[in-house]
């Protein structure tokens, strides 16, 4: 036996790690005690084999075996090599995993043999996957965990986004509500004294009627004339009727803004049956410069609208959001139509709302009543609007849906029940745009 070969063995008999020496036909040379454990052969068994000339792919296969052996590699390129998490299947049929190292040997006549070394890190690897096991049961939770978060941030920031507008439209309403009630005086005092400024007028004209038909001294007579064409006397007595009436008018429109104003503002409360048909004419008055010599309004009533029992202000702010939208759509010249009729036999109101701007797009739709959710430029909308209104018309136990119309543009159809469901149930104090 050769002397390398006999320190081979030496080296090798007491290594914890199972170890083998292979000719250069992979054939058994020599085995230590650790390599007879991982095989699970029994001593006598293991050395009839090796006996009977076994190859070792064929005592103890790996699955690098017959398609990658690392002894035949680490013979042929003339160096160690190695290879991690090799796995094997023991005689009794647990699968173990072992780090393998091949080296090429030359003994004293010239002959090679090649050494093969298994390192046991089945444990190891256990442990690894079961703490991979452990880290993704983490991460998931983590995951979980933070979307929980993102959801609960997104529900605080849309609450908080609720209270704050809330509390802003609030304060609104009482600002409107006091500015109203403030106008009522000068208007009233305005309106009231057209009469007696038209009377006091006719009294001052007959007055210079009179003068101008009675003798007057040349001199006299004169001067009044020139009087009379300073002040433009013939154009005066034309116009000035004109003058009253555009007063009057103009006292009227601002009486009729102020009551508009007022039946907008007014506080949520209790439910109150409310005119549909007057709520939406209010809201037309309020939003009339947006319409202005631009956009035709176009209304088809029912012959009876039933009142609803509803928060008027709510829903009118409904109206608002829906309306303004609609005219803010609409680029240059278009038209709006407004539709109100009864369903579910009269027990509920339908106002279907359709314009001729660009419609929805597509990847708009399923948002549309998302909070936060604007088509409009940065500074022109909160994305809020919408949102609130879908809020308000389910609160008084409606529907609201929208889509595009078959000619025009966006549709927006709200259903109000004439008697709310849950006349206790509390609406969201909301508005906005």
């Amino acid at each position: 036996m050769s002397a390398v070969l006999d320190q081979i063995r030496q080296v090798l008999e007491g290594s914890v790690d199972a170890a083998v020496v292979l000719d250069s036909d992979r054939r058994i040379l020599y085995y230590n005690r650790a390599y007879e454990a991982s095989t699970g052969l029994r001593g006598r068994q293991l050395a009839q084999r090796v006996a009977a000339g076994d190859r070792c792919y064929d005592v103890f296969p790996l699955e690098i075996c017959k398609t990658a052996c690392l002894g035949c590699k680490a013979r042929d390129v003339g160096r160690a090599l190695r290879l991690d998490e090799i796995k094997a299947v023991r005689g009794d049929g647990e699968e173990l995993t072992f780090i393998v190292a091949a080296v090429p040997v030359k003994l004293d006549g010239g002959d090679l043999v090649i050494i093969e070394t298994y390192r046991d890190v089945t444990a190891d690897v256990r442990i690894q996957r079961r703490l991979k096991v452990l880290l993704e049961r983490e991460r998931r939770a983590k995951e979980n965990l933070e979307e929980v978060v993102r959801e609960r941030t997104n529900e605080l920031r849309q609450a908080q986004a609720q209270l704050v507008h809330q509390e802003k439209m609030s304060s609104l309403g009482r600002l409107v509500a006091g500015i109203a009630h403030e106008l009522n005086n000068p208007i009233n005092f305005v309106y009231g004294n057209v009469d007696f400024l038209g009377q006091y007028m006719e009294d001052l004209l007959r007055l210079v009627a009179l003068v101008d038909g009675a003798p007057l001294p040349g001199e006299l007579r004169a001067q009044f004339e020139q009087a009379k064409a300073d002040v433009e006397y013939d154009f005066l007595i034309d116009d000035w009727r004109k003058l009253l009436r555009s007063i009057r008018a103009g006292a009227e429109r601002t009486a009729s803004i102020v009551q508009d104003l007022k039946t907008f503002s007014r506080a949520g409360g209790e439910l109150q049956e409310a005119d549909i048909v007057a709520g939406i004419e209010t809201t037309l008055n309020l939003i009339a410069p947006l319409l202005k010599n631009r956009i035709e309004v176009r209304r088809r009533i029912a012959p009876s609208v039933p009142r609803i029992l509803c928060h008027a202000g709510h829903v009118n702010q409904v109206f608002m959001n829906i309306l303004t939208n609609a005219a803010q759509a609409i680029v240059g010249e278009g038209w709006i139509e407004v539709t109100i009729e009864n369903v579910e036999d009269a027990r509920a109101v339908q106002i279907t709302i359709t314009d001729s701007g660009p419609g929805i797009k597509p990847d708009a739709m399923a948002k549309i009543t998302d909070p936060f959710f604007t088509t409009k430029d940065v500074g022109e909308g909160t994305g809020l609007g919408l949102w609130i209104s879908e809020n308000i018309v389910r609160a008084h136990g409606g529907t609201l849906v929208w889509g595009n119309a078959p000619v025009g543009g966006a549709q927006f159809v709200v259903v109000l029940p004439v008697r709310a469901l849950d006349a206790t149930e509390p609406v969201v104090e909301r508005a906005g745009a």
